[in-house]
Parts: structure tokens; C-alpha cells; sequence
């Protein structure tokens, strides 16, 4: 619970002023209430009396009295929820740009992936926000006690000393109840996870999904997760649902024998009928009362495993850091430096000491076997993660001193896996720079060699181009993403496998595109395909983390050494 003040507190802070509507609401609510064993207790005296004005007048009273509490409860109730959803709405952005400042070794390792991490958007923060909900319980119902409690000590101290026994009795069982339900509420919030992972991946995956006939295996296995989702689920049901009749049981026991007393007095003359009314309603009420707390308590409850979780995620350190005071980009720099570059993921070494230069205007082509540390030497420059040794300079200034989305202003990405949002044509080039005006759209898109088949899409450039862009070939994306990075007009540039994915027609008018981006730039490429690189001012070969070979084309190949052979098998020789 202290963790759920700590975090929501905070949140609180802002809606004070309607917060003290919902206490004071809430008081009155529970004042009206309680004010009606009281007219009630005076009823069989009124009838007694044969007294027809107030026979009539108290019935009326109660009446006017539980609407008027209806009223107040409707506003007590709807700014109480309309807070909660603020505060959820809060919790989700501050969750949203966390996502957006993690760097990219977190999502590598996060164990359920991108499904998980939605989970935890919308399951969680759910959870959080229906336990939210019941704090106007917590704003209204102790004062229901209160009241209840004083009507009682009032109408019989004796017997409400009694009753008092019964408190700590039924709370010892609810906590009880709570603590079984913190273990069983975090493994129902991980199956969620699971179950909008394996989702996910079915909807991401379809194509291979339907191509490999793995819809039995997808089936399978959202159905053992569900499983797991439902015997949890089993877990926490039982245990919210015993709650409620363990403590009325023992609740019943106590009413039992305190009705025995109230016989008693009665028999004696000692209690009249009225009091007799009076005292099993607000008995009534203050056990409804305590009831909504307890259920209110089992809800925070579980809102704390989800809270708990959320800060798993908002604490995590896996995000770049920045310097309060960046240093400028320098605009007339001249080389950028990789200084002993050392990186592991994992505790498995990546890179081992790596140092290379590359000259404005260059084209440097990384070539190496699946792990030899060529994408990670890009992400390293676009500080998508930081070396744990070593540094990378522009000009003489290093990359991590400098403000991160000036870095990143400056350099742009062409990747194998293109991704586009869901949006038009227009958008996704327009995406490359939002600052500038979106004449500039079908110029880059000319340059791109795009133009025509945009043109010949239904809208235009206001077409759509569906999920990832579902509704477009894979040179048709990659085009569109080279029209991006041409509108960006990034001085930098890196083409990571930007046309493996493609057939030998794409291939050649995705090249002509890339032939466009690259004037006036300075590249970093990654390409299998040897004969894209060929052109580049200089060939860096990279073996189990480190540069083996470097040069030219034409100095790789006479060399006879790595590169040699690379193009040798590509070529069939």
C-alpha cells in the first residue's frame, strides 16, 4: 500500500479540489444515511401514538433524504471515475514516453516482447484504474462507520463493544485474503502478457503463420496460455469471492448473538421496539459499509501488483542518457571517429576494440558474416544504445555529449525492415522532417523514384498504406522510405540491407532511388549483396567483432583474404 501512495498520491495532487467534492460528497452522503435508523426508531412510536401526520411525515422525510443522497452520489461517483480515467490517461502517457526513451538493448530483452509491454499499457493500468474507482469507497463509507458506530455507542455502549470484537476478527481474514491475492494477481497480469504476445505475434506473423500451416501451433498455444490465464484467474475469483461470505459468515455469528441480547432487553422492557429497529438497520448499514471497504481494500490491493510491475518499467535505467547542457552539433565538421569502440549484449561481446574513421563524403560499406557487429556499429552512431568502451566522435565532439535529437536530426535510416504507419503516402515521406512544409513530399518522392507509382494508387499521395504498409510492395515501401530519408536531407546516412528483401527489378529501381540519397552524403552501408557496395569509397570487413581487412573493391579482392572469399561464394567461384 505504500507503494500505491507513493505513485498515485502524486497523481492525486492536481485534482485536489475536486477530490474535496468527493469527500465532502461522500460525507454527506453517509450523514444522510445515517440518519435513518433514527426516523425509523421513530416510526412504531408515531403508530403507537396512532399520530397520522408523522406516520406520514417520517416516510417522506427517509425518502426525500435517500434522494437527495442519490443525487450527491451520482456527482460523488462521477468525479471520482472521471479522475481515475485523468490519472490512467497520465499513467499511460508517462508510460508511452518511457517506451520512447528506452534504448534498443531493453526491447531486445525483454523477455515477452512488445505484446508484454502492451499488456502492461492497457491490462495494467486497467487494473490500476478500477482500484482507483474504489477510492470513493474510501472517501464515503468510513463515514457511514462513524456515524453507524455513534448511533450505536448512543443507543447501547455495552452492545457496541460487542461489535467492536468482531473488527479485528474479519479484518485479520481480509488481509489474509489480500496477501493470497498479490501472488496470484502479478501471475495473472504475466499471462495477459503472454496471451497479447502470442496474439500479437499471430497477427504480426500471418503471412508465415499461414505459408508454414502453424495455425494449429498459434492455436495451441494461445490455448496453454489461456489455460494458465484461467487457472489463475480461478486463484484470484475464489479468493474475491470467498472474502465476501467468510466475513459475513462470521458477521452472521456475531448478529446471532447480539439479537439473542437485544431479545433479551427487549423481553425485559429494558429496549424499546423503536430502539430494536434502529439498532438491526444501522447494523445493517455499518455492515455494508465495511463490506465496500473490504472489497475496496482487495482492489487496491491488486492495483498494487499492477503498480509494482508499471515500476518495473518507469525505473528501468535502459535508457540513453543526455547532458543537462548538450554541446551544438558542429556544422563544418570533417570526419566522423569510432574511438575503441568495446560492446556486449548480454555479457556476450559484440565488438572488441573497434576503430575506424570516415571522411565527410564517404561511403564506408560494413561486410561481415550475421553477428559480426555491422548493425550495432549503426545503432551505436545513431546512439540507439552507448559503447560500454569507447567513443564516437563528429568532428571533435562526441557523440554522447551532444543533445540526441540533434544527433538524430542529422542522420538518417534506410533499413531492410521498412516500417511505415498506418497513414497515407503523403505522412510517411512528410514523417522524415514534420518541421518543414510538405510541398517538399513529392519532390523527395521523384528523387526516390517513387513518384509514378504513387501516382498510380487510388488517392494519390493521400493513399493509404495500411498496417506497416500491408498495401504496398516491398519496393514500393522501400521507396517510400528513401523518399523519407531524401525529405529529411540528413547529412548522414545509413542503409542497413536496404534492398536484400527485394527482387532484381525492385532491386534496380530502389537503387536508382539510393543512388539520389547518397550525393552529398556521407554513408554508412550494410549490404549481403557484395555488388551494391562495390561503388564505395572504402570496404570495412568485420570477423567476431573486429575489422580484419579494409579498402576498396578492387584492394579487398586482390588481397585474396576475407572479402575475397565472400565474393567468390556470392559469385559461385
Amino acid at each position: 500500500m505504500k507503494l500505491v501512495y507513493s505513485v498515485v498520491w502524486p497523481e492525486l495532487k492536481p485534482h485536489l479540489n475536486k477530490l474535496f467534492v468527493v469527500l465532502f460528497l461522500g460525507m454527506i452522503i453517509s450523514a444522510l444515511k445515517a440518519y435513518t435508523p433514527d426516523l425509523l426508531g421513530q416510526l412504531p412510536e408515531a403508530w403507537a401514538q396512532k399520530d397520522y401526520q408523522r406516520s406520514l411525515r417520517i416516510p417522506i422525510l427517509i425518502s426525500a433524504l435517500w434522494m437527495v443522497a442519490a443525487a450527491a452520489r451520482y456527482y460523488h461517483l462521477f468525479w471520482m471515475r472521471y479522475i481515475s480515467d485523468i490519472i490512467a490517461i497520465n499513467m499511460r502517457r508517462r508510460l508511452m514516453n518511457k517506451y520512447l526513451t528506452l534504448n534498443l538493448s531493453f526491447f531486445q530483452s525483454f523477455l515477452r516482447g512488445s505484446g508484454g509491454l502492451i499488456s502492461r499499457m492497457l491490462n495494467d493500468i486497467g487494473i490500476i484504474q478500477s482500484g482507483l474507482h474504489r477510492i470513493a469507497d474510501f472517501a464515503r463509507e468510513p463515514f457511514m462507520v462513524i456515524f453507524s458506530f455513534g448511533y450505536l455507542i448512543y443507543l447501547d455502549w455495552r452492545l457496541t463493544l460487542f461489535i467492536m470484537i468482531a473488527g479485528p476478527v474479519i479484518t485479520s481474514i481480509i488481509r489474509q485474503f489480500a496477501r493470497s491475492l498479490r501472488k496470484y494477481s502479478n501471475q495473472n497480469q504475466e499471462t495477459v502478457e503472454d496471451l497479447t504476445q502470442v496474439l500479437k505475434e499471430s497477427l504480426d506473423g500471418t503471412r508465415i503463420v499461414q505459408s508454414f500451416n502453424l495455425e494449429d501451433e498459434m492455436r495451441n498455444r494461445f490455448d496453454v496460455v489461456a489455460k494458465d490465464y484461467l487457472l489463475s484467474s480461478r486463484m484470484i475469483i475464489s479468493r474475491e469471492e470467498a472474502s465476501g461470505p467468510v466475513s459475513e459468515s462470521l458477521a452472521s455469528v456475531f448478529i446471532a448473538v447480539i439479537l439473542v441480547y437485544i431479545g433479551d432487553q427487549t423481553i425485559k422492557s429494558n429496549l424499546a421496539t423503536g430502539d430494536f429497529i434502529s439498532f438491526s438497520f444501522a447494523i445493517g448499514l455499518l455492515q455494508d459499509s465495511i463490506k465496500k471497504v473490504q472489497n475496496g481494500y482487495i482492489k487496491l490491493q491488486q492495483a498494487g501488483v499492477a503498480l509494482e510491475r508499471l515500476h518495473q518499467i518507469m525505473e528501468d535505467n535502459s535508457t540513453v542518457p543526455q547532458l543537462p547542457q548538450p554541446i551544438p552539433f558542429p556544422e563544418n565538421w570533417e570526419k566522423i571517429e569510432f574511438k575503441n569502440i568495446t560492446f556486449s549484449f548480454n555479457s556476450e561481446p559484440v565488438l572488441q576494440n573497434v576503430s575506424f574513421s570516415i571522411k565527410r563524403g564517404e561511403v564506408v560499406a560494413l561486410v561481415g558474416a550475421s553477428g559480426s557487429g555491422k548493425t550495432t556499429l549503426t545503432n551505436l552512431l545513431a546512439r540507439f544504445f552507448d559503447p560500454q568502451e569507447g567513443e564516437i566522435l563528429i568532428g571533435d565532439v562526441p557523440i554522447h555529449k551532444m543533445d540526441l535529437k540533434v544527433l538524430r536530426k542529422n542522420i538518417a535510416l534506410v533499413s531492410q525492415d521498412v516500417f511505415l504507419f498506418s497513414d497515407s503516402i503523403e505522412k510517411n515521406i512528410w514523417s522524415g522532417d514534420f518541421s518543414k512544409s510538405v510541398e517538399g513530399v513529392e519532390n523527395a518522392a521523384r528523387l526516390a523514384n517513387a513518384h509514378d507509382f504513387i501516382q498510380g494508387t487510388p488517392e494519390g499521395y493521400k493513399s493509404r498504406v495500411g498496417d506497416r504498409g500491408s498495401m504496398l510492395s516491398g519496393g514500393e515501401k522501400q521507396r517510400v522510405s528513401i523518399a523519407r530519408a531524401i525529405f529529411k536531407n540528413a547529412p548522414i546516412l545509413i542503409l542497413d540491407e536496404a534492398t536484400s528483401a527485394l527482387d532484381s527489378e525492385s532491386e534496380l529501381e530502389v537503387q536508382k532511388g539510393l543512388d539520389q540519397l547518397l550525393i552529398g552524403r556521407t554513408a554508412l552501408v550494410i549490404a549481403h549483396r557484395l555488388s551494391t557496395i562495390a561503388k564505395a569509397s572504402r570496404i570495412l570487413v568485420l570477423k567476431k567483432g573486429q575489422i580484419v581487412e579494409q579498402g576498396t573493391h578492387r584492394q579487398l579482392l586482390d588481397h585474396q583474404g576475407e572479402y575475397s572469399r565472400f565474393f567468390n561464394l556470392q559469385a559461385g567461384i
